[in-house]
């Protein structure tokens, strides 16, 4: 009997602790895990959204733990609003931050995608990809029957 309940504690506080280990938005982290295991190469992947009842935009699901919660760089922030990508070089890496799109092409958040410069990869061809990756974040949430945040 006591182990029964110690079991069913256990599992208790694990599912209940999971929102907040993936940052409050388990179905945009989800997302974000399943992307980066398709892409080896990605170093960080973040999404960035005004959560629905908020006013401020902020990191609601990335592959870095701690990053989760921490508010939007401005660079996060003009590609919602320009709907433009914006490209930055981070020592070995290349950070390319690209909107995330509606149905209507109208940018609701965005995505910071950043790729290890390695070999003979160039510059041009990492943004390319990036840019691929946004697409298919933007295809997700779009086909998605919920709203992720």
């Amino acid at each position: 009997m006591q182990r029964t309940v110690a079991l069913l504690v256990l599992l208790i506080v694990s599912c209940s602790s999971l929102p907040t280990q993936r940052g409050g938005f388990p179905q945009a982290q989800l997302l974000v895990e399943r992307t980066v295991a398709q892409y080896p190469d990605l170093v960080r992947l973040t999404i960035h959204a005004v959560p629905t009842g908020q006013t401020k935009s902020r990191i609601i699901a990335c592959n870095i733990p701690a990053k989760l919660g921490q508010p939007s760089d401005p660079e996060d922030l003009e590609a919602m609003k320009t709907n433009r990508i914006i490209v930055l070089r981070e020592g070995d890496n290349l950070d390319v931050t690209a909107p995330i799109l509606d149905q209507a092409a109208r940018p609701v958040a965005a995505t910071g995608i950043t790729l290890a410069l390695a070999g003979n990869t160039t510059e041009q061809a990492l943004i390319q990809k990036a840019g691929a990756i946004a697409r298919q974040l933007s295809a997700a949430i779009q086909d998605s029957k919920t709203p992720l945040w």
